[in-house]
């Protein structure tokens, strides 16, 4: 089926902003040749919601709505309430959207609406993005008609269903830079948050003095000593941190990174799974000093380490000489292959 001048719903854990996830890439890619309407997570719910049956919607652009509403319910982690706010909220979806056609409910979220049959659609799709592994999200699974994934890893327990595997998607538009920026430094972009390694972090930071660190991304404040050290005392005075900004402004960021990182602990649950950014740094052709990812395993794109120590004696390395073009243009090569206009035709060959 041609994804061409459909109606997708796409529902997101994540709200609609500067900070892009792969479902607002999607959203954003797929509105080129679609309507498509972004469905914000429904936010704290207050009492005066239980009066509320109002969906509204703001324009990205002329095909890109962003569509916001309000649990009419509270407690919904109990079932019987949970079950009664879902019918509300597609009751009211499909009055909403009644006058749209050929609608595709493409969701990237387990924890709402996964009961997709409630609303008049074409078909229903599970986009796997993380690691989930609710009770919500087996029964998300077994009431859709496809399931789509960044990785194999995600995918391997899923028995009878209709499975694509997919990778991360990049944009064409990222392979070029609009700008440059002044500095040059060692680069991490993502969530600052429990994923990450800071006993590793700070070690480079120790380590590699002369050099200047950059992190940019959205920070949760954790309890962990290196983090504290880092972030809330700042000790380290050749570390810089940025808010985030939006998401097309990165590559501009990562064209001038001498290295980036992707310091994720290995001991956090899904962490090993193929991540968006790793697709941003090759695509530019970046060396990426990294834990071990098993969608990377033994492709030689990513400069990979076992502990700490090894890190920083191959960052050491990464430091001291220049890249070959051989391997940089390997690394731009193999991002190419995911671009979104070939995984879409993936995708429209798949359903």
């Amino acid at each position: 089926m041609e994804l061409k001048k459909k109606t997708i719903l796409i529902i997101s854990n994540e709200p609609w902003g500067d900070i892009w996830y792969s479902k607002h890439n999607w959203a954003y890619e797929l509105s080129k040749n679609n309507i498509v309407y972004f469905i914000n997570p429904s936010g704290r719910w207050r009492l005066k919601d239980v009066f509320k049956n109002k969906i509204t919607t703001t324009n990205y652009s002329k095909s890109l709505k962003i569509l916001s509403y309000k649990n009419r319910l509270p407690f919904t982690r109990f079932k019987i309430l949970f079950n009664l706010n879902e019918k509300i909220i597609f009751n009211s979806l499909n009055k909403y959207l009644k006058d749209n056609k050929e609608i595709i409910f493409w969701t990237f979220d387990p924890y709402r609406l996964i009961t997709p049959n409630k609303i008049n659609i074409l078909f229903s799709i599970y986009f796997i993005a993380d690691k989930y592994q609710i009770p919500r999200e087996e029964i998300l699974i077994s009431n859709v008609d496809y399931i789509f994934s960044v990785s194999k890893q995600l995918t391997k327990d899923i028995k009878n269903k209709n499975v694509l595997n997919l990778s991360h998607a990049i944009a064409e538009t990222e392979f070029i830079t609009d700008k440059k920026v002044d500095d040059r430094f060692i680069l991490y972009i993502g969530n600052i948050d429990y994923r990450l390694d800071y006993q590793l972090i700070e070690k480079l930071l120790q380590e590699f003095k002369d050099e200047k660190f950059l992190f940019i991304g959205k920070i949760s404040i954790i309890k962990d000593k290196s983090f504290e050290k880092i972030f809330i005392d700042k000790r380290f005075v050749n570390i810089e941190y940025k808010e985030p900004i939006h998401f097309k402004e990165l590559k501009n960021y990562i064209a001038l990174a001498k290295v980036c990182l992707a310091p994720m602990k290995k001991e956090v649950h899904g962490n090993s799974i193929n991540h968006h950014k790793l697709l941003q740094y090759l695509a530019l052709g970046k060396p990426v000093l990294s834990a071990k990812f098993d969608d990377y395993k033994n492709n030689g794109l990513l400069i990979e380490y076992k502990n700490n120590k090894e890190a920083v004696g191959k960052l050491q390395e990464l430091m001291k000489k220049s890249e070959d073009e051989e391997i940089i243009n390997k690394r731009i090569n193999f991002a190419k292959q995911y671009l979104y206009s070939s995984l879409i035709i993936k995708i429209q060959d798949f359903v």
